[in-house]
This record gives C-alpha cells, structure tokens and sequence, in this order.
C-alpha cells in the first residue's frame, strides 16, 4: 500500500524492511500501543454461540446465517488464505533484503520483465500503430513507454520529436525518454506532475486523474480554493445551525437538513440565489482579469484578509498551504456531515 498512498506526513518514510529504520521512536510508539491494547482488550471467543476460540465478532453479519458447511469452508477459506499470506510475506521480506526494493519498487526500476531476463527482451523494437513503443533504458532495463519515440516519425505541431538527450518541450505532454522519472511523493506509482511545481502544495505531486495536464493549474487551485472557502463555512454553518443558532423567524427553526425544502416552500431562495449570483460574477471578473494579466491577481486572491497573511515569503507559503489542506479537509467533512445526517435523519452530532 505505501507506493500506492500514504498518509500526509509519511510521505519520506520508507516501506518494506526500509520502515525499520525510517519510522521515528514516536511512530514505532503508536504501533506497539495499537497492537497491545488490541492484544490486551479483545479477547476471542466471547461472542455468545462463537463457533470458535479465534471468534472476535466482526462480520458476523455475513457469517451466522449460512448453514454448517458454509460455514466450514468459510474458515478454511481463511486459514488457507492466511497459510498463502504467510509465505508470501516471508517471500516478500527476502527479495527486499536480497534486492534492496520492494516488488512494486522493482518494477518501476527495472521495468515488467526485470533485469533477469532483459537479455531476452532487449532487442525487442515491437512499436503498436507506431504511437507505443519498446524502448531501451540507459540502464539495464526494458519497459513499454507510452508516448513518442524515435519509430514514430511523422511531422506533428510543426516539428519533428527532438533527437535523443534533447530537452521535449511542453506540448508533446511525454518525458524526456533519456531522463529517469520523477515519480510523485503522495502516490509514488505515478509520475510527478510537473504543472504542479511552484504552486503552494505541489511538492506532493497529488493529482492522480491528470487534471493539470488537461486544464491550467491556475483554474484548478481557483475552483478547489473556492470549493474548499465555500465548505469550510458550510461545515461551520451546518453544524452552528443544528446547534440552535437559527436567524428569528418561524421559517428558521428547522434542523439544516430541513432547510433547503422549507426555504423553497416559503419562497425565501432567490433572495439568496440572487447574492449568490452577483458574488459569483465579480469573482468571474477577478479570475479572468487576472488571468489574462490585466491585474496583478493570484488563483483564489478576492483582494480580502491579505492584512493577515504573513510578511515573509516562507511564513505566507506556510498559510496558504494551511487554508488549502483545510479547505479539502472541509470538503470531506461537507460531504460526511450531509450523507451522515440524511442517513440518521438526525441534526448534528447525529446521535440522540
């Protein structure tokens, strides 16, 4: 899992037998307090009709209603999965300490096939409609590249592909073949994007959709700012509302759920859509104004509460990158909070 995500903050630790010795004192800390209070808390075997002494009572739901035999192979099933499960990590232990990577490591190093067998596929030259070809490496690996190289010739754009060792240009949207890849530090399986670097944030290269190779980072960060502002103060609002913070008014008093349909009813939304409306040209105006360069204009800047960021370039980076990672943070909560309460029925907390 570590070179498909890892949580923020872990992004330099190693994984395989490397965690042993890049995890700091307060990680290993967490860990063995996790693993003990589950080894000292939960006991097995104390479910009322627990089949068995390794019964902890979780998915019991998919589980007691299957008759006797299901439930056999069911657990043998398990025991064989877990029996596979051991020797693959024993497996997995000893190719990191004989090669030094993990499998998934190796196979961005030395390609698919491994270096092993590259005396085999190294002089393969196979090109499918001419687009995807087999390149050799600068070192001793063979992997499938998917873009230009030197079998697709034809004239694009006014130009031909440049010639190995020279620097490709933006357009072509591919690395540099005689480059090694830089591979992103939040998802390490997938490349850096580069359109990411010297925006606040980007040195952890998140964008695994491709987002900023279709559209400019600069309408991206203004639409993800907008959306992170917008929920913070809907999180906040929601929960405030369901608290009892309600403007005067019969038509007020209802639970934020409730809200919307009760507006609507009363005839009370597009006094609302209409501010929403307004604020959202003039914010049209900004972005596009700045944009074009007419204005001196940042993604996301409304020329408001600039007082309060920091002097220093590096204290200003620090709160911006604060508001951004709140803002997704928000979005997230947003989401929760409106699924939670329209699952439960209830206002927030969402528990009587």
């Amino acid at each position: 899992m570590p070179e498909i995500f890892r949580f923020p903050g872990c992004e330099d630790f190693g994984h395989g037998l490397a965690a042993l010795t890049t995890i700091p004192a307060e990680g290993w800390l967490q860990l063995v307090a996790l693993i003990g209070a589950h080894e000292l808390l939960l006991k097995p075997g104390t479910r009322a009709g627990a089949v068995n002494g390794a019964d902890y009572g979780f998915g019991t739901e998919v589980f007691d209603g299957n008759p006797d035999f299901e439930k056999a192979r069911r657990q043998t099933v398990e025991r064989n999965n877990g029996r596979l499960a051991m020797i693959a990590i024993m497996g997995l232990m000893i190719q990191d300490f004989t090669f030094g990577m993990t499998p998934l490591q190796m196979i961005n190093k030395g390609g698919f096939y491994g270096p092993p067998v590259d005396f085999i596929v190294k002089d393969i030259g196979m090109c499918s409609g001419y687009t995807y070809c087999a390149t050799k490496e600068r070192t001793a690996r063979t992997i499938m590249r998917s873009g230009y190289s030197e079998c697709y010739k034809p004239f694009q754009n006014g130009r031909y592909p440049p010639a190995p060792g020279q620097e490709w240009e933006d357009d072509w949207g591919v690395p540099d073949p005689e480059k090694e890849l830089e591979m992103s530090p939040s998802m390490p399986f997938l490349a850096m994007p580069k359109h990411l670097k010297g925006w606040v944030g980007g040195e952890k290269g998140f964008d695994p959709l491709g987002v900023t190779d279709a559209l400019p980072v600069y309408w991206v960060r203004e639409a993800e700012l907008k959306h992170g502002r917008v929920c913070m103060l809907a999180t906040i609002g929601w929960i405030a509302t369901d608290l009892g913070a309600r403007f005067p008014g019969d038509m007020y008093q209802v639970s934020t759920i409730e809200a919307h349909n009760k507006l609507v009813d009363e005839g009370q939304m597009q006094p609302f859509l209409g501010a929403i409306l307004i604020a959202e040209l003039y914010s049209l105006y900004l972005i596009v104004e700045g944009w074009g360069g007419e204005i001196d204009r940042s993604a996301g800047d409304y020329f408001l509460g600039k007082s309060f960021l920091p002097k220093d370039v590096e204290g200003e980076k620090n709160m911006k990158l604060k508001e951004l990672e709140n803002g997704r943070l928000a979005m997230l909560a947003f989401g929760g909070i409106a699924t939670a309460s329209v699952l439960t029925g209830k206002a927030w907390p969402f528990f009587d």
